[in-house]
């Protein structure tokens, strides 16, 4: 997934990161962990399903690009998953939103389960 914010990526990872690392704030009651961060560059979480504690791992790759910050963010289950039923791409969706950023529009390259643009609340909601 990619995305840019409207501001300077070191703002970018102040916020990105202290949305993942508060508890309670996931809109599907998922469980977020913070297990790498590279200042202003990279952080690396996990997220636990709420009811059959999936865990995904989770990567935001922020690039300076003017006044601008790029975010490339990837997701993928740690088991064996053959539907997501759109979970890896709201792992990364509900953390843009929940951050309170300003983000374009994302764009995907590699999700093969991607909500339909109107669902997308209504699934990131529930995943």
């Amino acid at each position: 997934m990619q995305t840019t914010i409207a501001a300077s990526c070191a703002d970018t990872y102040a916020a990105l990161g202290k949305t993942v690392a508060s508890p309670s704030w996931d809109p599907a009651n998922g469980l977020y962990k913070v297990h790498q961060e590279v200042e202003n560059k990279s952080i690396w979480v996990t997220r636990t399903t709420p009811t059959k504690h999936y865990v995904d791992d989770i990567e935001f790759v922020l690039t300076d690009s003017g006044s601008s910050c790029a975010v490339s963010a990837k997701s993928r289950s740690e088991t064996m998953s053959y539907y997501d039923y759109d979970t890896n791409y709201c792992n990364m969706y509900n953390v843009f939103k929940s951050s309170g950023v300003s983000f374009s529009p994302v764009t995907t390259s590699e999700c093969k389960w991607v909500p339909k643009p109107a669902d997308v609340e209504a699934t990131c909601n529930k995943y």
